[in-house]
């Protein structure tokens, strides 16, 4: 039975001119299903379902925050969902949701395999294909990162560790279980979380303590037959990050010693904890770039990357831009303070990107004091300073020091001896030598140099950096409170990339739907242009046949904008030709 054809033609405008339009020609019709062939047996076999189908419901779960049982009910009765996937009956297409598991199961099996996110190599290939067909400019990019929580509770170190112990006993056999009872009753009675409620907080410690030697004892005695299990795996990961092994016995490590990447639920071991601006976060951090070229009437995610959590800014954007290079143009990145690093900067000035920040991590220079930022800079074509010219305007040549990437500045003792601002200047005699000289490193010289690129940043130029953050809410704004409903780093990614295809497919829709408006307007205006110009050829020139001549004080500003004037015509020499 046919759904879409029985439609009346002005839903069905709408139908195509909605997000599910341009779902179906952006995303739907633009994946590649080849790379999933690795995923499906050669041999024949039960009819799978279509790759491109199963991708683009991922998308859409994402993008629109649903449930997997909402997501499958979208799928059978949402009707600009099925037109999105290019169905055009109602029953056709039908399979059932366990294929969406399967297909999940295999993704991510291959991901473990050979590091290759088949996912994330779609979300390249479709996003490459619309920004060529929107001929958007990608020599500019920003860049921001965001904290995404995993679907985890928030144990305490005490009930984590009551948690390892009473799913570890569970995986044990029979035999092991009674053999370990007396050691692991006490942690038995109950769940974790009751475990610890009714203590008070100073017999937390002692409990700790307590569970320090039942751990070694449990490393020790399972060594050989549980090695290979994910429990047993979990218990020396918590025993090795929580105590300290000594000849007499483990010893409770302060909880400052234990890092950040220490495990902080037993449903996802890959989730960190970080603290930032005060708040404490578990889970993954999300690392989001896009376009952002003034030319460009739209602007798209073009990367998307999920670490735990412990990662920093600086690391994410080391891993992302090879594969930055070789996908855009980029010559511009924007970024916030977090992407400061020692391990950056020679990578983007070997790529020729000019890194501009909004701020820079550490101390600031002190306000009374002369800085390398308040030398004028002089470097060669590689980067290397040749020159500096002081606040007062004395040329100081510069020499490479005897350490790689150390540098010397020469000054003249009789020019800096009588210098008002001596007192404040860094530069210093040398102690066996009769000059005066200030010492610095490459490291040095660019912060020098991003600390005056942001101090010449003109306010009315706006901060282009800062349009990136509400792409980011864009993106977490189907996740309650910035919570995902799924565990681990690979199926987070996949929920992130599926979020962003939508974001960039709705700013498609809303970019196609603008450009239809003022082609309407326009259309709408010449209209009533031509109906005013043939009204006064009524009243002027009654008789038919007669040349029309608008006399040019009539003759709007935009109608070359709105009718189109033959080469060589003057709009105000336009003439119509009207029968009565």
């Amino acid at each position: 039975m046919s759904t879409l054809n029985e439609l009346p033609s002005e839903q069905r405008r709408r139908l195509e001119a909605s997000w599910a339009g341009t779902f179906r020609r952006e995303v739907f019709g633009r994946l590649d299903e080849l790379p999933f062939r690795v995923l499906y047996a050669d041999e024949a076999s039960r009819p799978n379902v279509a790759v491109n189908v199963l991708v683009a419901l991922e998308c859409m779960k994402a993008g629109f925050g649903w449930s997997d049982e909402e997501m499958y009910e979208a799928f059978l009765f949402n009707l600009q969902v099925r037109y999105a996937l290019g169905y055009e009956q109602l029953g056709e297409g039908y399979f059932a949701i366990r294929s969406v598991y399967e297909f999940r199961r295999r993704l991510r099996q291959w991901m473990q395999e050979t590091g290759e996110n088949l996912f994330e190599a779609a979300f390249k290939q479709i996003t490459d294909g619309q920004i060529k067909a929107l001929a958007l400019k990608t020599e500019t990019l920003r860049m921001d990162s965001t904290q995404i929580a995993s679907d985890i509770c928030k144990f305490s170190r005490l009930q984590l560790l009551v948690e390892i112990l009473q799913r570890l006993q569970r995986r044990l056999s029979e035999m092991d279980r009674e053999r370990y009872a007396p050691l692991l009753a006490p942690y038995l009675e109950t769940k974790a979380s009751r475990y610890v409620y009714r203590l008070k907080a100073s017999e937390a410690d002692t409990r700790l303590a307590a569970i320090g030697p039942v751990m070694a004892s449990l490393v020790a005695g399972l060594a050989q037959t549980y090695a290979q299990t994910a429990e047993y795996a979990l218990l020396v990961r918590v025993f090795q990050e929580h105590f300290v092994c000594t000849e007499d016995e483990p010893h409770l490590k302060d909880y400052r010693e234990v890092g950040v990447r220490s495990l902080q639920s037993p449903d996802d071991p890959e989730a960190t904890y970080h603290r930032k601006n005060g708040k404490s976060y578990q889970g993954y951090v999300a690392n989001i770039t896009e376009t952002c070229h003034a030319q460009n009437a739209l602007q798209l995610i073009v990367k998307v990357q999920t670490e735990p959590n412990a990662t920093d800014d600086a690391q994410m954007l080391v891993a992302a831009l090879p594969e930055l290079i070789e996908r855009t143009a980029v010559d511009k990145l924007y970024t916030d303070g977090g992407y400061n690093s020692p391990s950056v900067d020679p990578l983007l000035t070997q790529a020729k990107i000019e890194h501009i920040q909004t701020a820079l991590r550490g101390d600031h220079p002190h306000p009374d004091c002369i800085s390398l930022m308040d030398f004028t800079l002089a470097t060669n074509a590689d980067g290397l300073p040749v020159r500096l010219v002081c606040p007062q305007g004395q040329v100081l040549a510069v020499q490479p020091g005897q350490a790689p990437q150390r540098f010397i500045a020469r000054a003249n003792r009789a020019i800096c001896s009588l210098c008002p601002l001596l007192a404040r200047c860094p530069v210093r005699p040398k102690p066996t030598s009769t000059t005066y000289a200030l010492y610095f490193d490459q490291r040095q010289l660019l912060v020098a140099q991003k600390r005056q690129a942001m101090a010449l940043a003109s306010p009315q130029q706006g901060n282009p950096r800062a349009a990136v953050e509400a792409t980011v809410r864009s993106v977490k704004h189907p996740f309650r409170h910035g919570k995902v409903l799924v565990r681990g780093g690979f199926r987070i990614a996949c929920l992130l990339l599926g979020s962003a295809l939508m974001v960039n497919c709705l700013r498609i829709a809303r970019f196609t739907a603008t450009k239809l408006c003022k082609r309407r307007a326009r259309s709408t205006f010449a209209t009533l242009f031509l109906r005013l110009v043939a009204h006064l050829a009524r009243l002027y020139h009654p008789f038919r046949g007669l040349p029309v001549t608008l006399p040019a004080h009539l003759v709007p500003f935009s109608i070359s904008s709105c009718i189109p004037v033959p080469p060589g015509l003057a709009p105000s020499a336009l003439k119509f030709y009207f029968s009565q």
